[in-house]
């Protein structure tokens, strides 16, 4: 951990990057169309899924479905409990901590529309469970896994086990190698000198979070993140675990006519185009888009997945929720540039 000025801290973290690698793997593995990786990434990520026995995967399915993605909810718990900088250390934290505080932090996904007040309370979490926006499978899903509350806890920490013993643990040094990269390269450009320079570099860590210098500002690298990002805040501090390319795509150089031609290919969509307008009105959170244009969580996902990689949606977690927000901007370039095209 490194802390600089203006509150803000500079982390790297085995548990993050290693929650974050089952994601992309699972992630990976059920969703169509594929999409896309860097070269690189890409090789580790079908490397793992060809080597990964069916009985592993499925535990993936259940922790790091792209419908509720609970797994990913340990990035904020890792942090709360100070266990992020060893993977042993966090299996021993999660081995000793109760399974209804474990639960408790699976059910803040983005997804939802309130929060538990009382864990222990069935009929609240069922109910819990029912007003979310998730298909009818992963609410049985969700909801067995709480009447099973001491065995998911076990499938979690045997899952985190044997993911970092056989596929993770060996590359570890890698990945901590390519994070450090990033962290000396955004330093040379001066990133984290001012939460000012921050917020240019990273504009969806929202205004609040960059004025509020009393709010500890966490930027952690993440290598399988690539050019995405998941947030987290608390009263106290808001944890940015960004791609290690997300930086440069942000500020890559004007679309090409190609980048044009397949932009406008992506956005020619009519539940696409419904999306568009109703970001341009509000930031809205995921429940909010799948309760207001009718559609499941995984074809939201991949309607705003693939607006995010043509830049004109930015997606970032905050405490329970998935917010997306228009790139206004990115929107006027490729509109200008088509103009342009065709008319010229």
């Amino acid at each position: 951990m490194v802390e600089l000025g203006e509150n803000i801290i500079i982390i790297q973290s085995p548990v993050f990057e290693q929650l974050s690698s089952m994601f992309v793997i699972q992630d990976y593995t059920n969703k169509q169309p594929k999409r896309e990786l860097n070269g690189e990434l890409q090789k580790w990520v079908d490397e793992k899924v060809s080597s990964i026995p069916q009985i592993l995967k499925d535990e993936l399915e259940v922790f790091f479905s792209q419908e509720t993605f609970i797994g990913l909810s340990m990035i904020r718990y890792a942090f709360e409990t100070n266990c992020y900088q060893s993977l042993e250390k966090f299996i021993q934290q999660v081995e000793s901590d109760s399974a209804y505080h474990i639960f408790e932090h699976f059910l803040e996904t983005g997804f939802t529309p309130t929060e538990v007040s009382d864990i222990h309370d069935f009929t609240e979490v069922r109910l819990f469970i029912q007003n979310t926006s998730i298909p009818e499978s992963e609410k049985w899903k969700l909801t067995y896994l709480y009447v099973d509350i001491e065995n998911t806890k076990n499938r979690f920490i045997s899952l985190m086990k044997q993911f970092y013993e056989f596929y993770f643990k060996s590359d570890l040094p890698y990945f901590l190698k390519k994070q450090q990269e990033n962290i000396d390269y955004l330093k040379g450009k001066q990133i984290f000198s001012t939460r000012e320079k921050v917020g240019e570099a990273f504009p969806v860590i929202p205004s609040y979070v960059i004025e509020n210098k009393a709010m500890k500002l966490i930027l952690s690298p993440s290598y399988f993140y690539d050019t995405s990002s998941l947030s987290s805040d608390s009263e106290q501090s808001f944890i940015y675990h960004y791609g290690i390319n997300e930086y440069d795509s942000n500020t890559k150089n004007k679309m090409s006519q190609d980048d044009v031609l397949d932009a406008i290919k992506i956005v020619a969509d009519e539940k696409r185009i419904r999306i568009i307008m109703l970001l341009n009105k509000a930031p809205r959170y995921g429940y909010e888009l799948a309760q207001t244009l009718s559609l499941s969580n995984s074809t939201i996902s991949h309607h705003l997945s693939t607006l995010h990689s043509i830049g004109i949606v930015y997606s970032m977690r905050i405490e329970n929720k998935v917010y997306y927000q228009l790139n206004k901007d990115k929107l006027k370039e490729l509109m200008e540039t088509l103009t342009k095209s065709l008319l010229e």
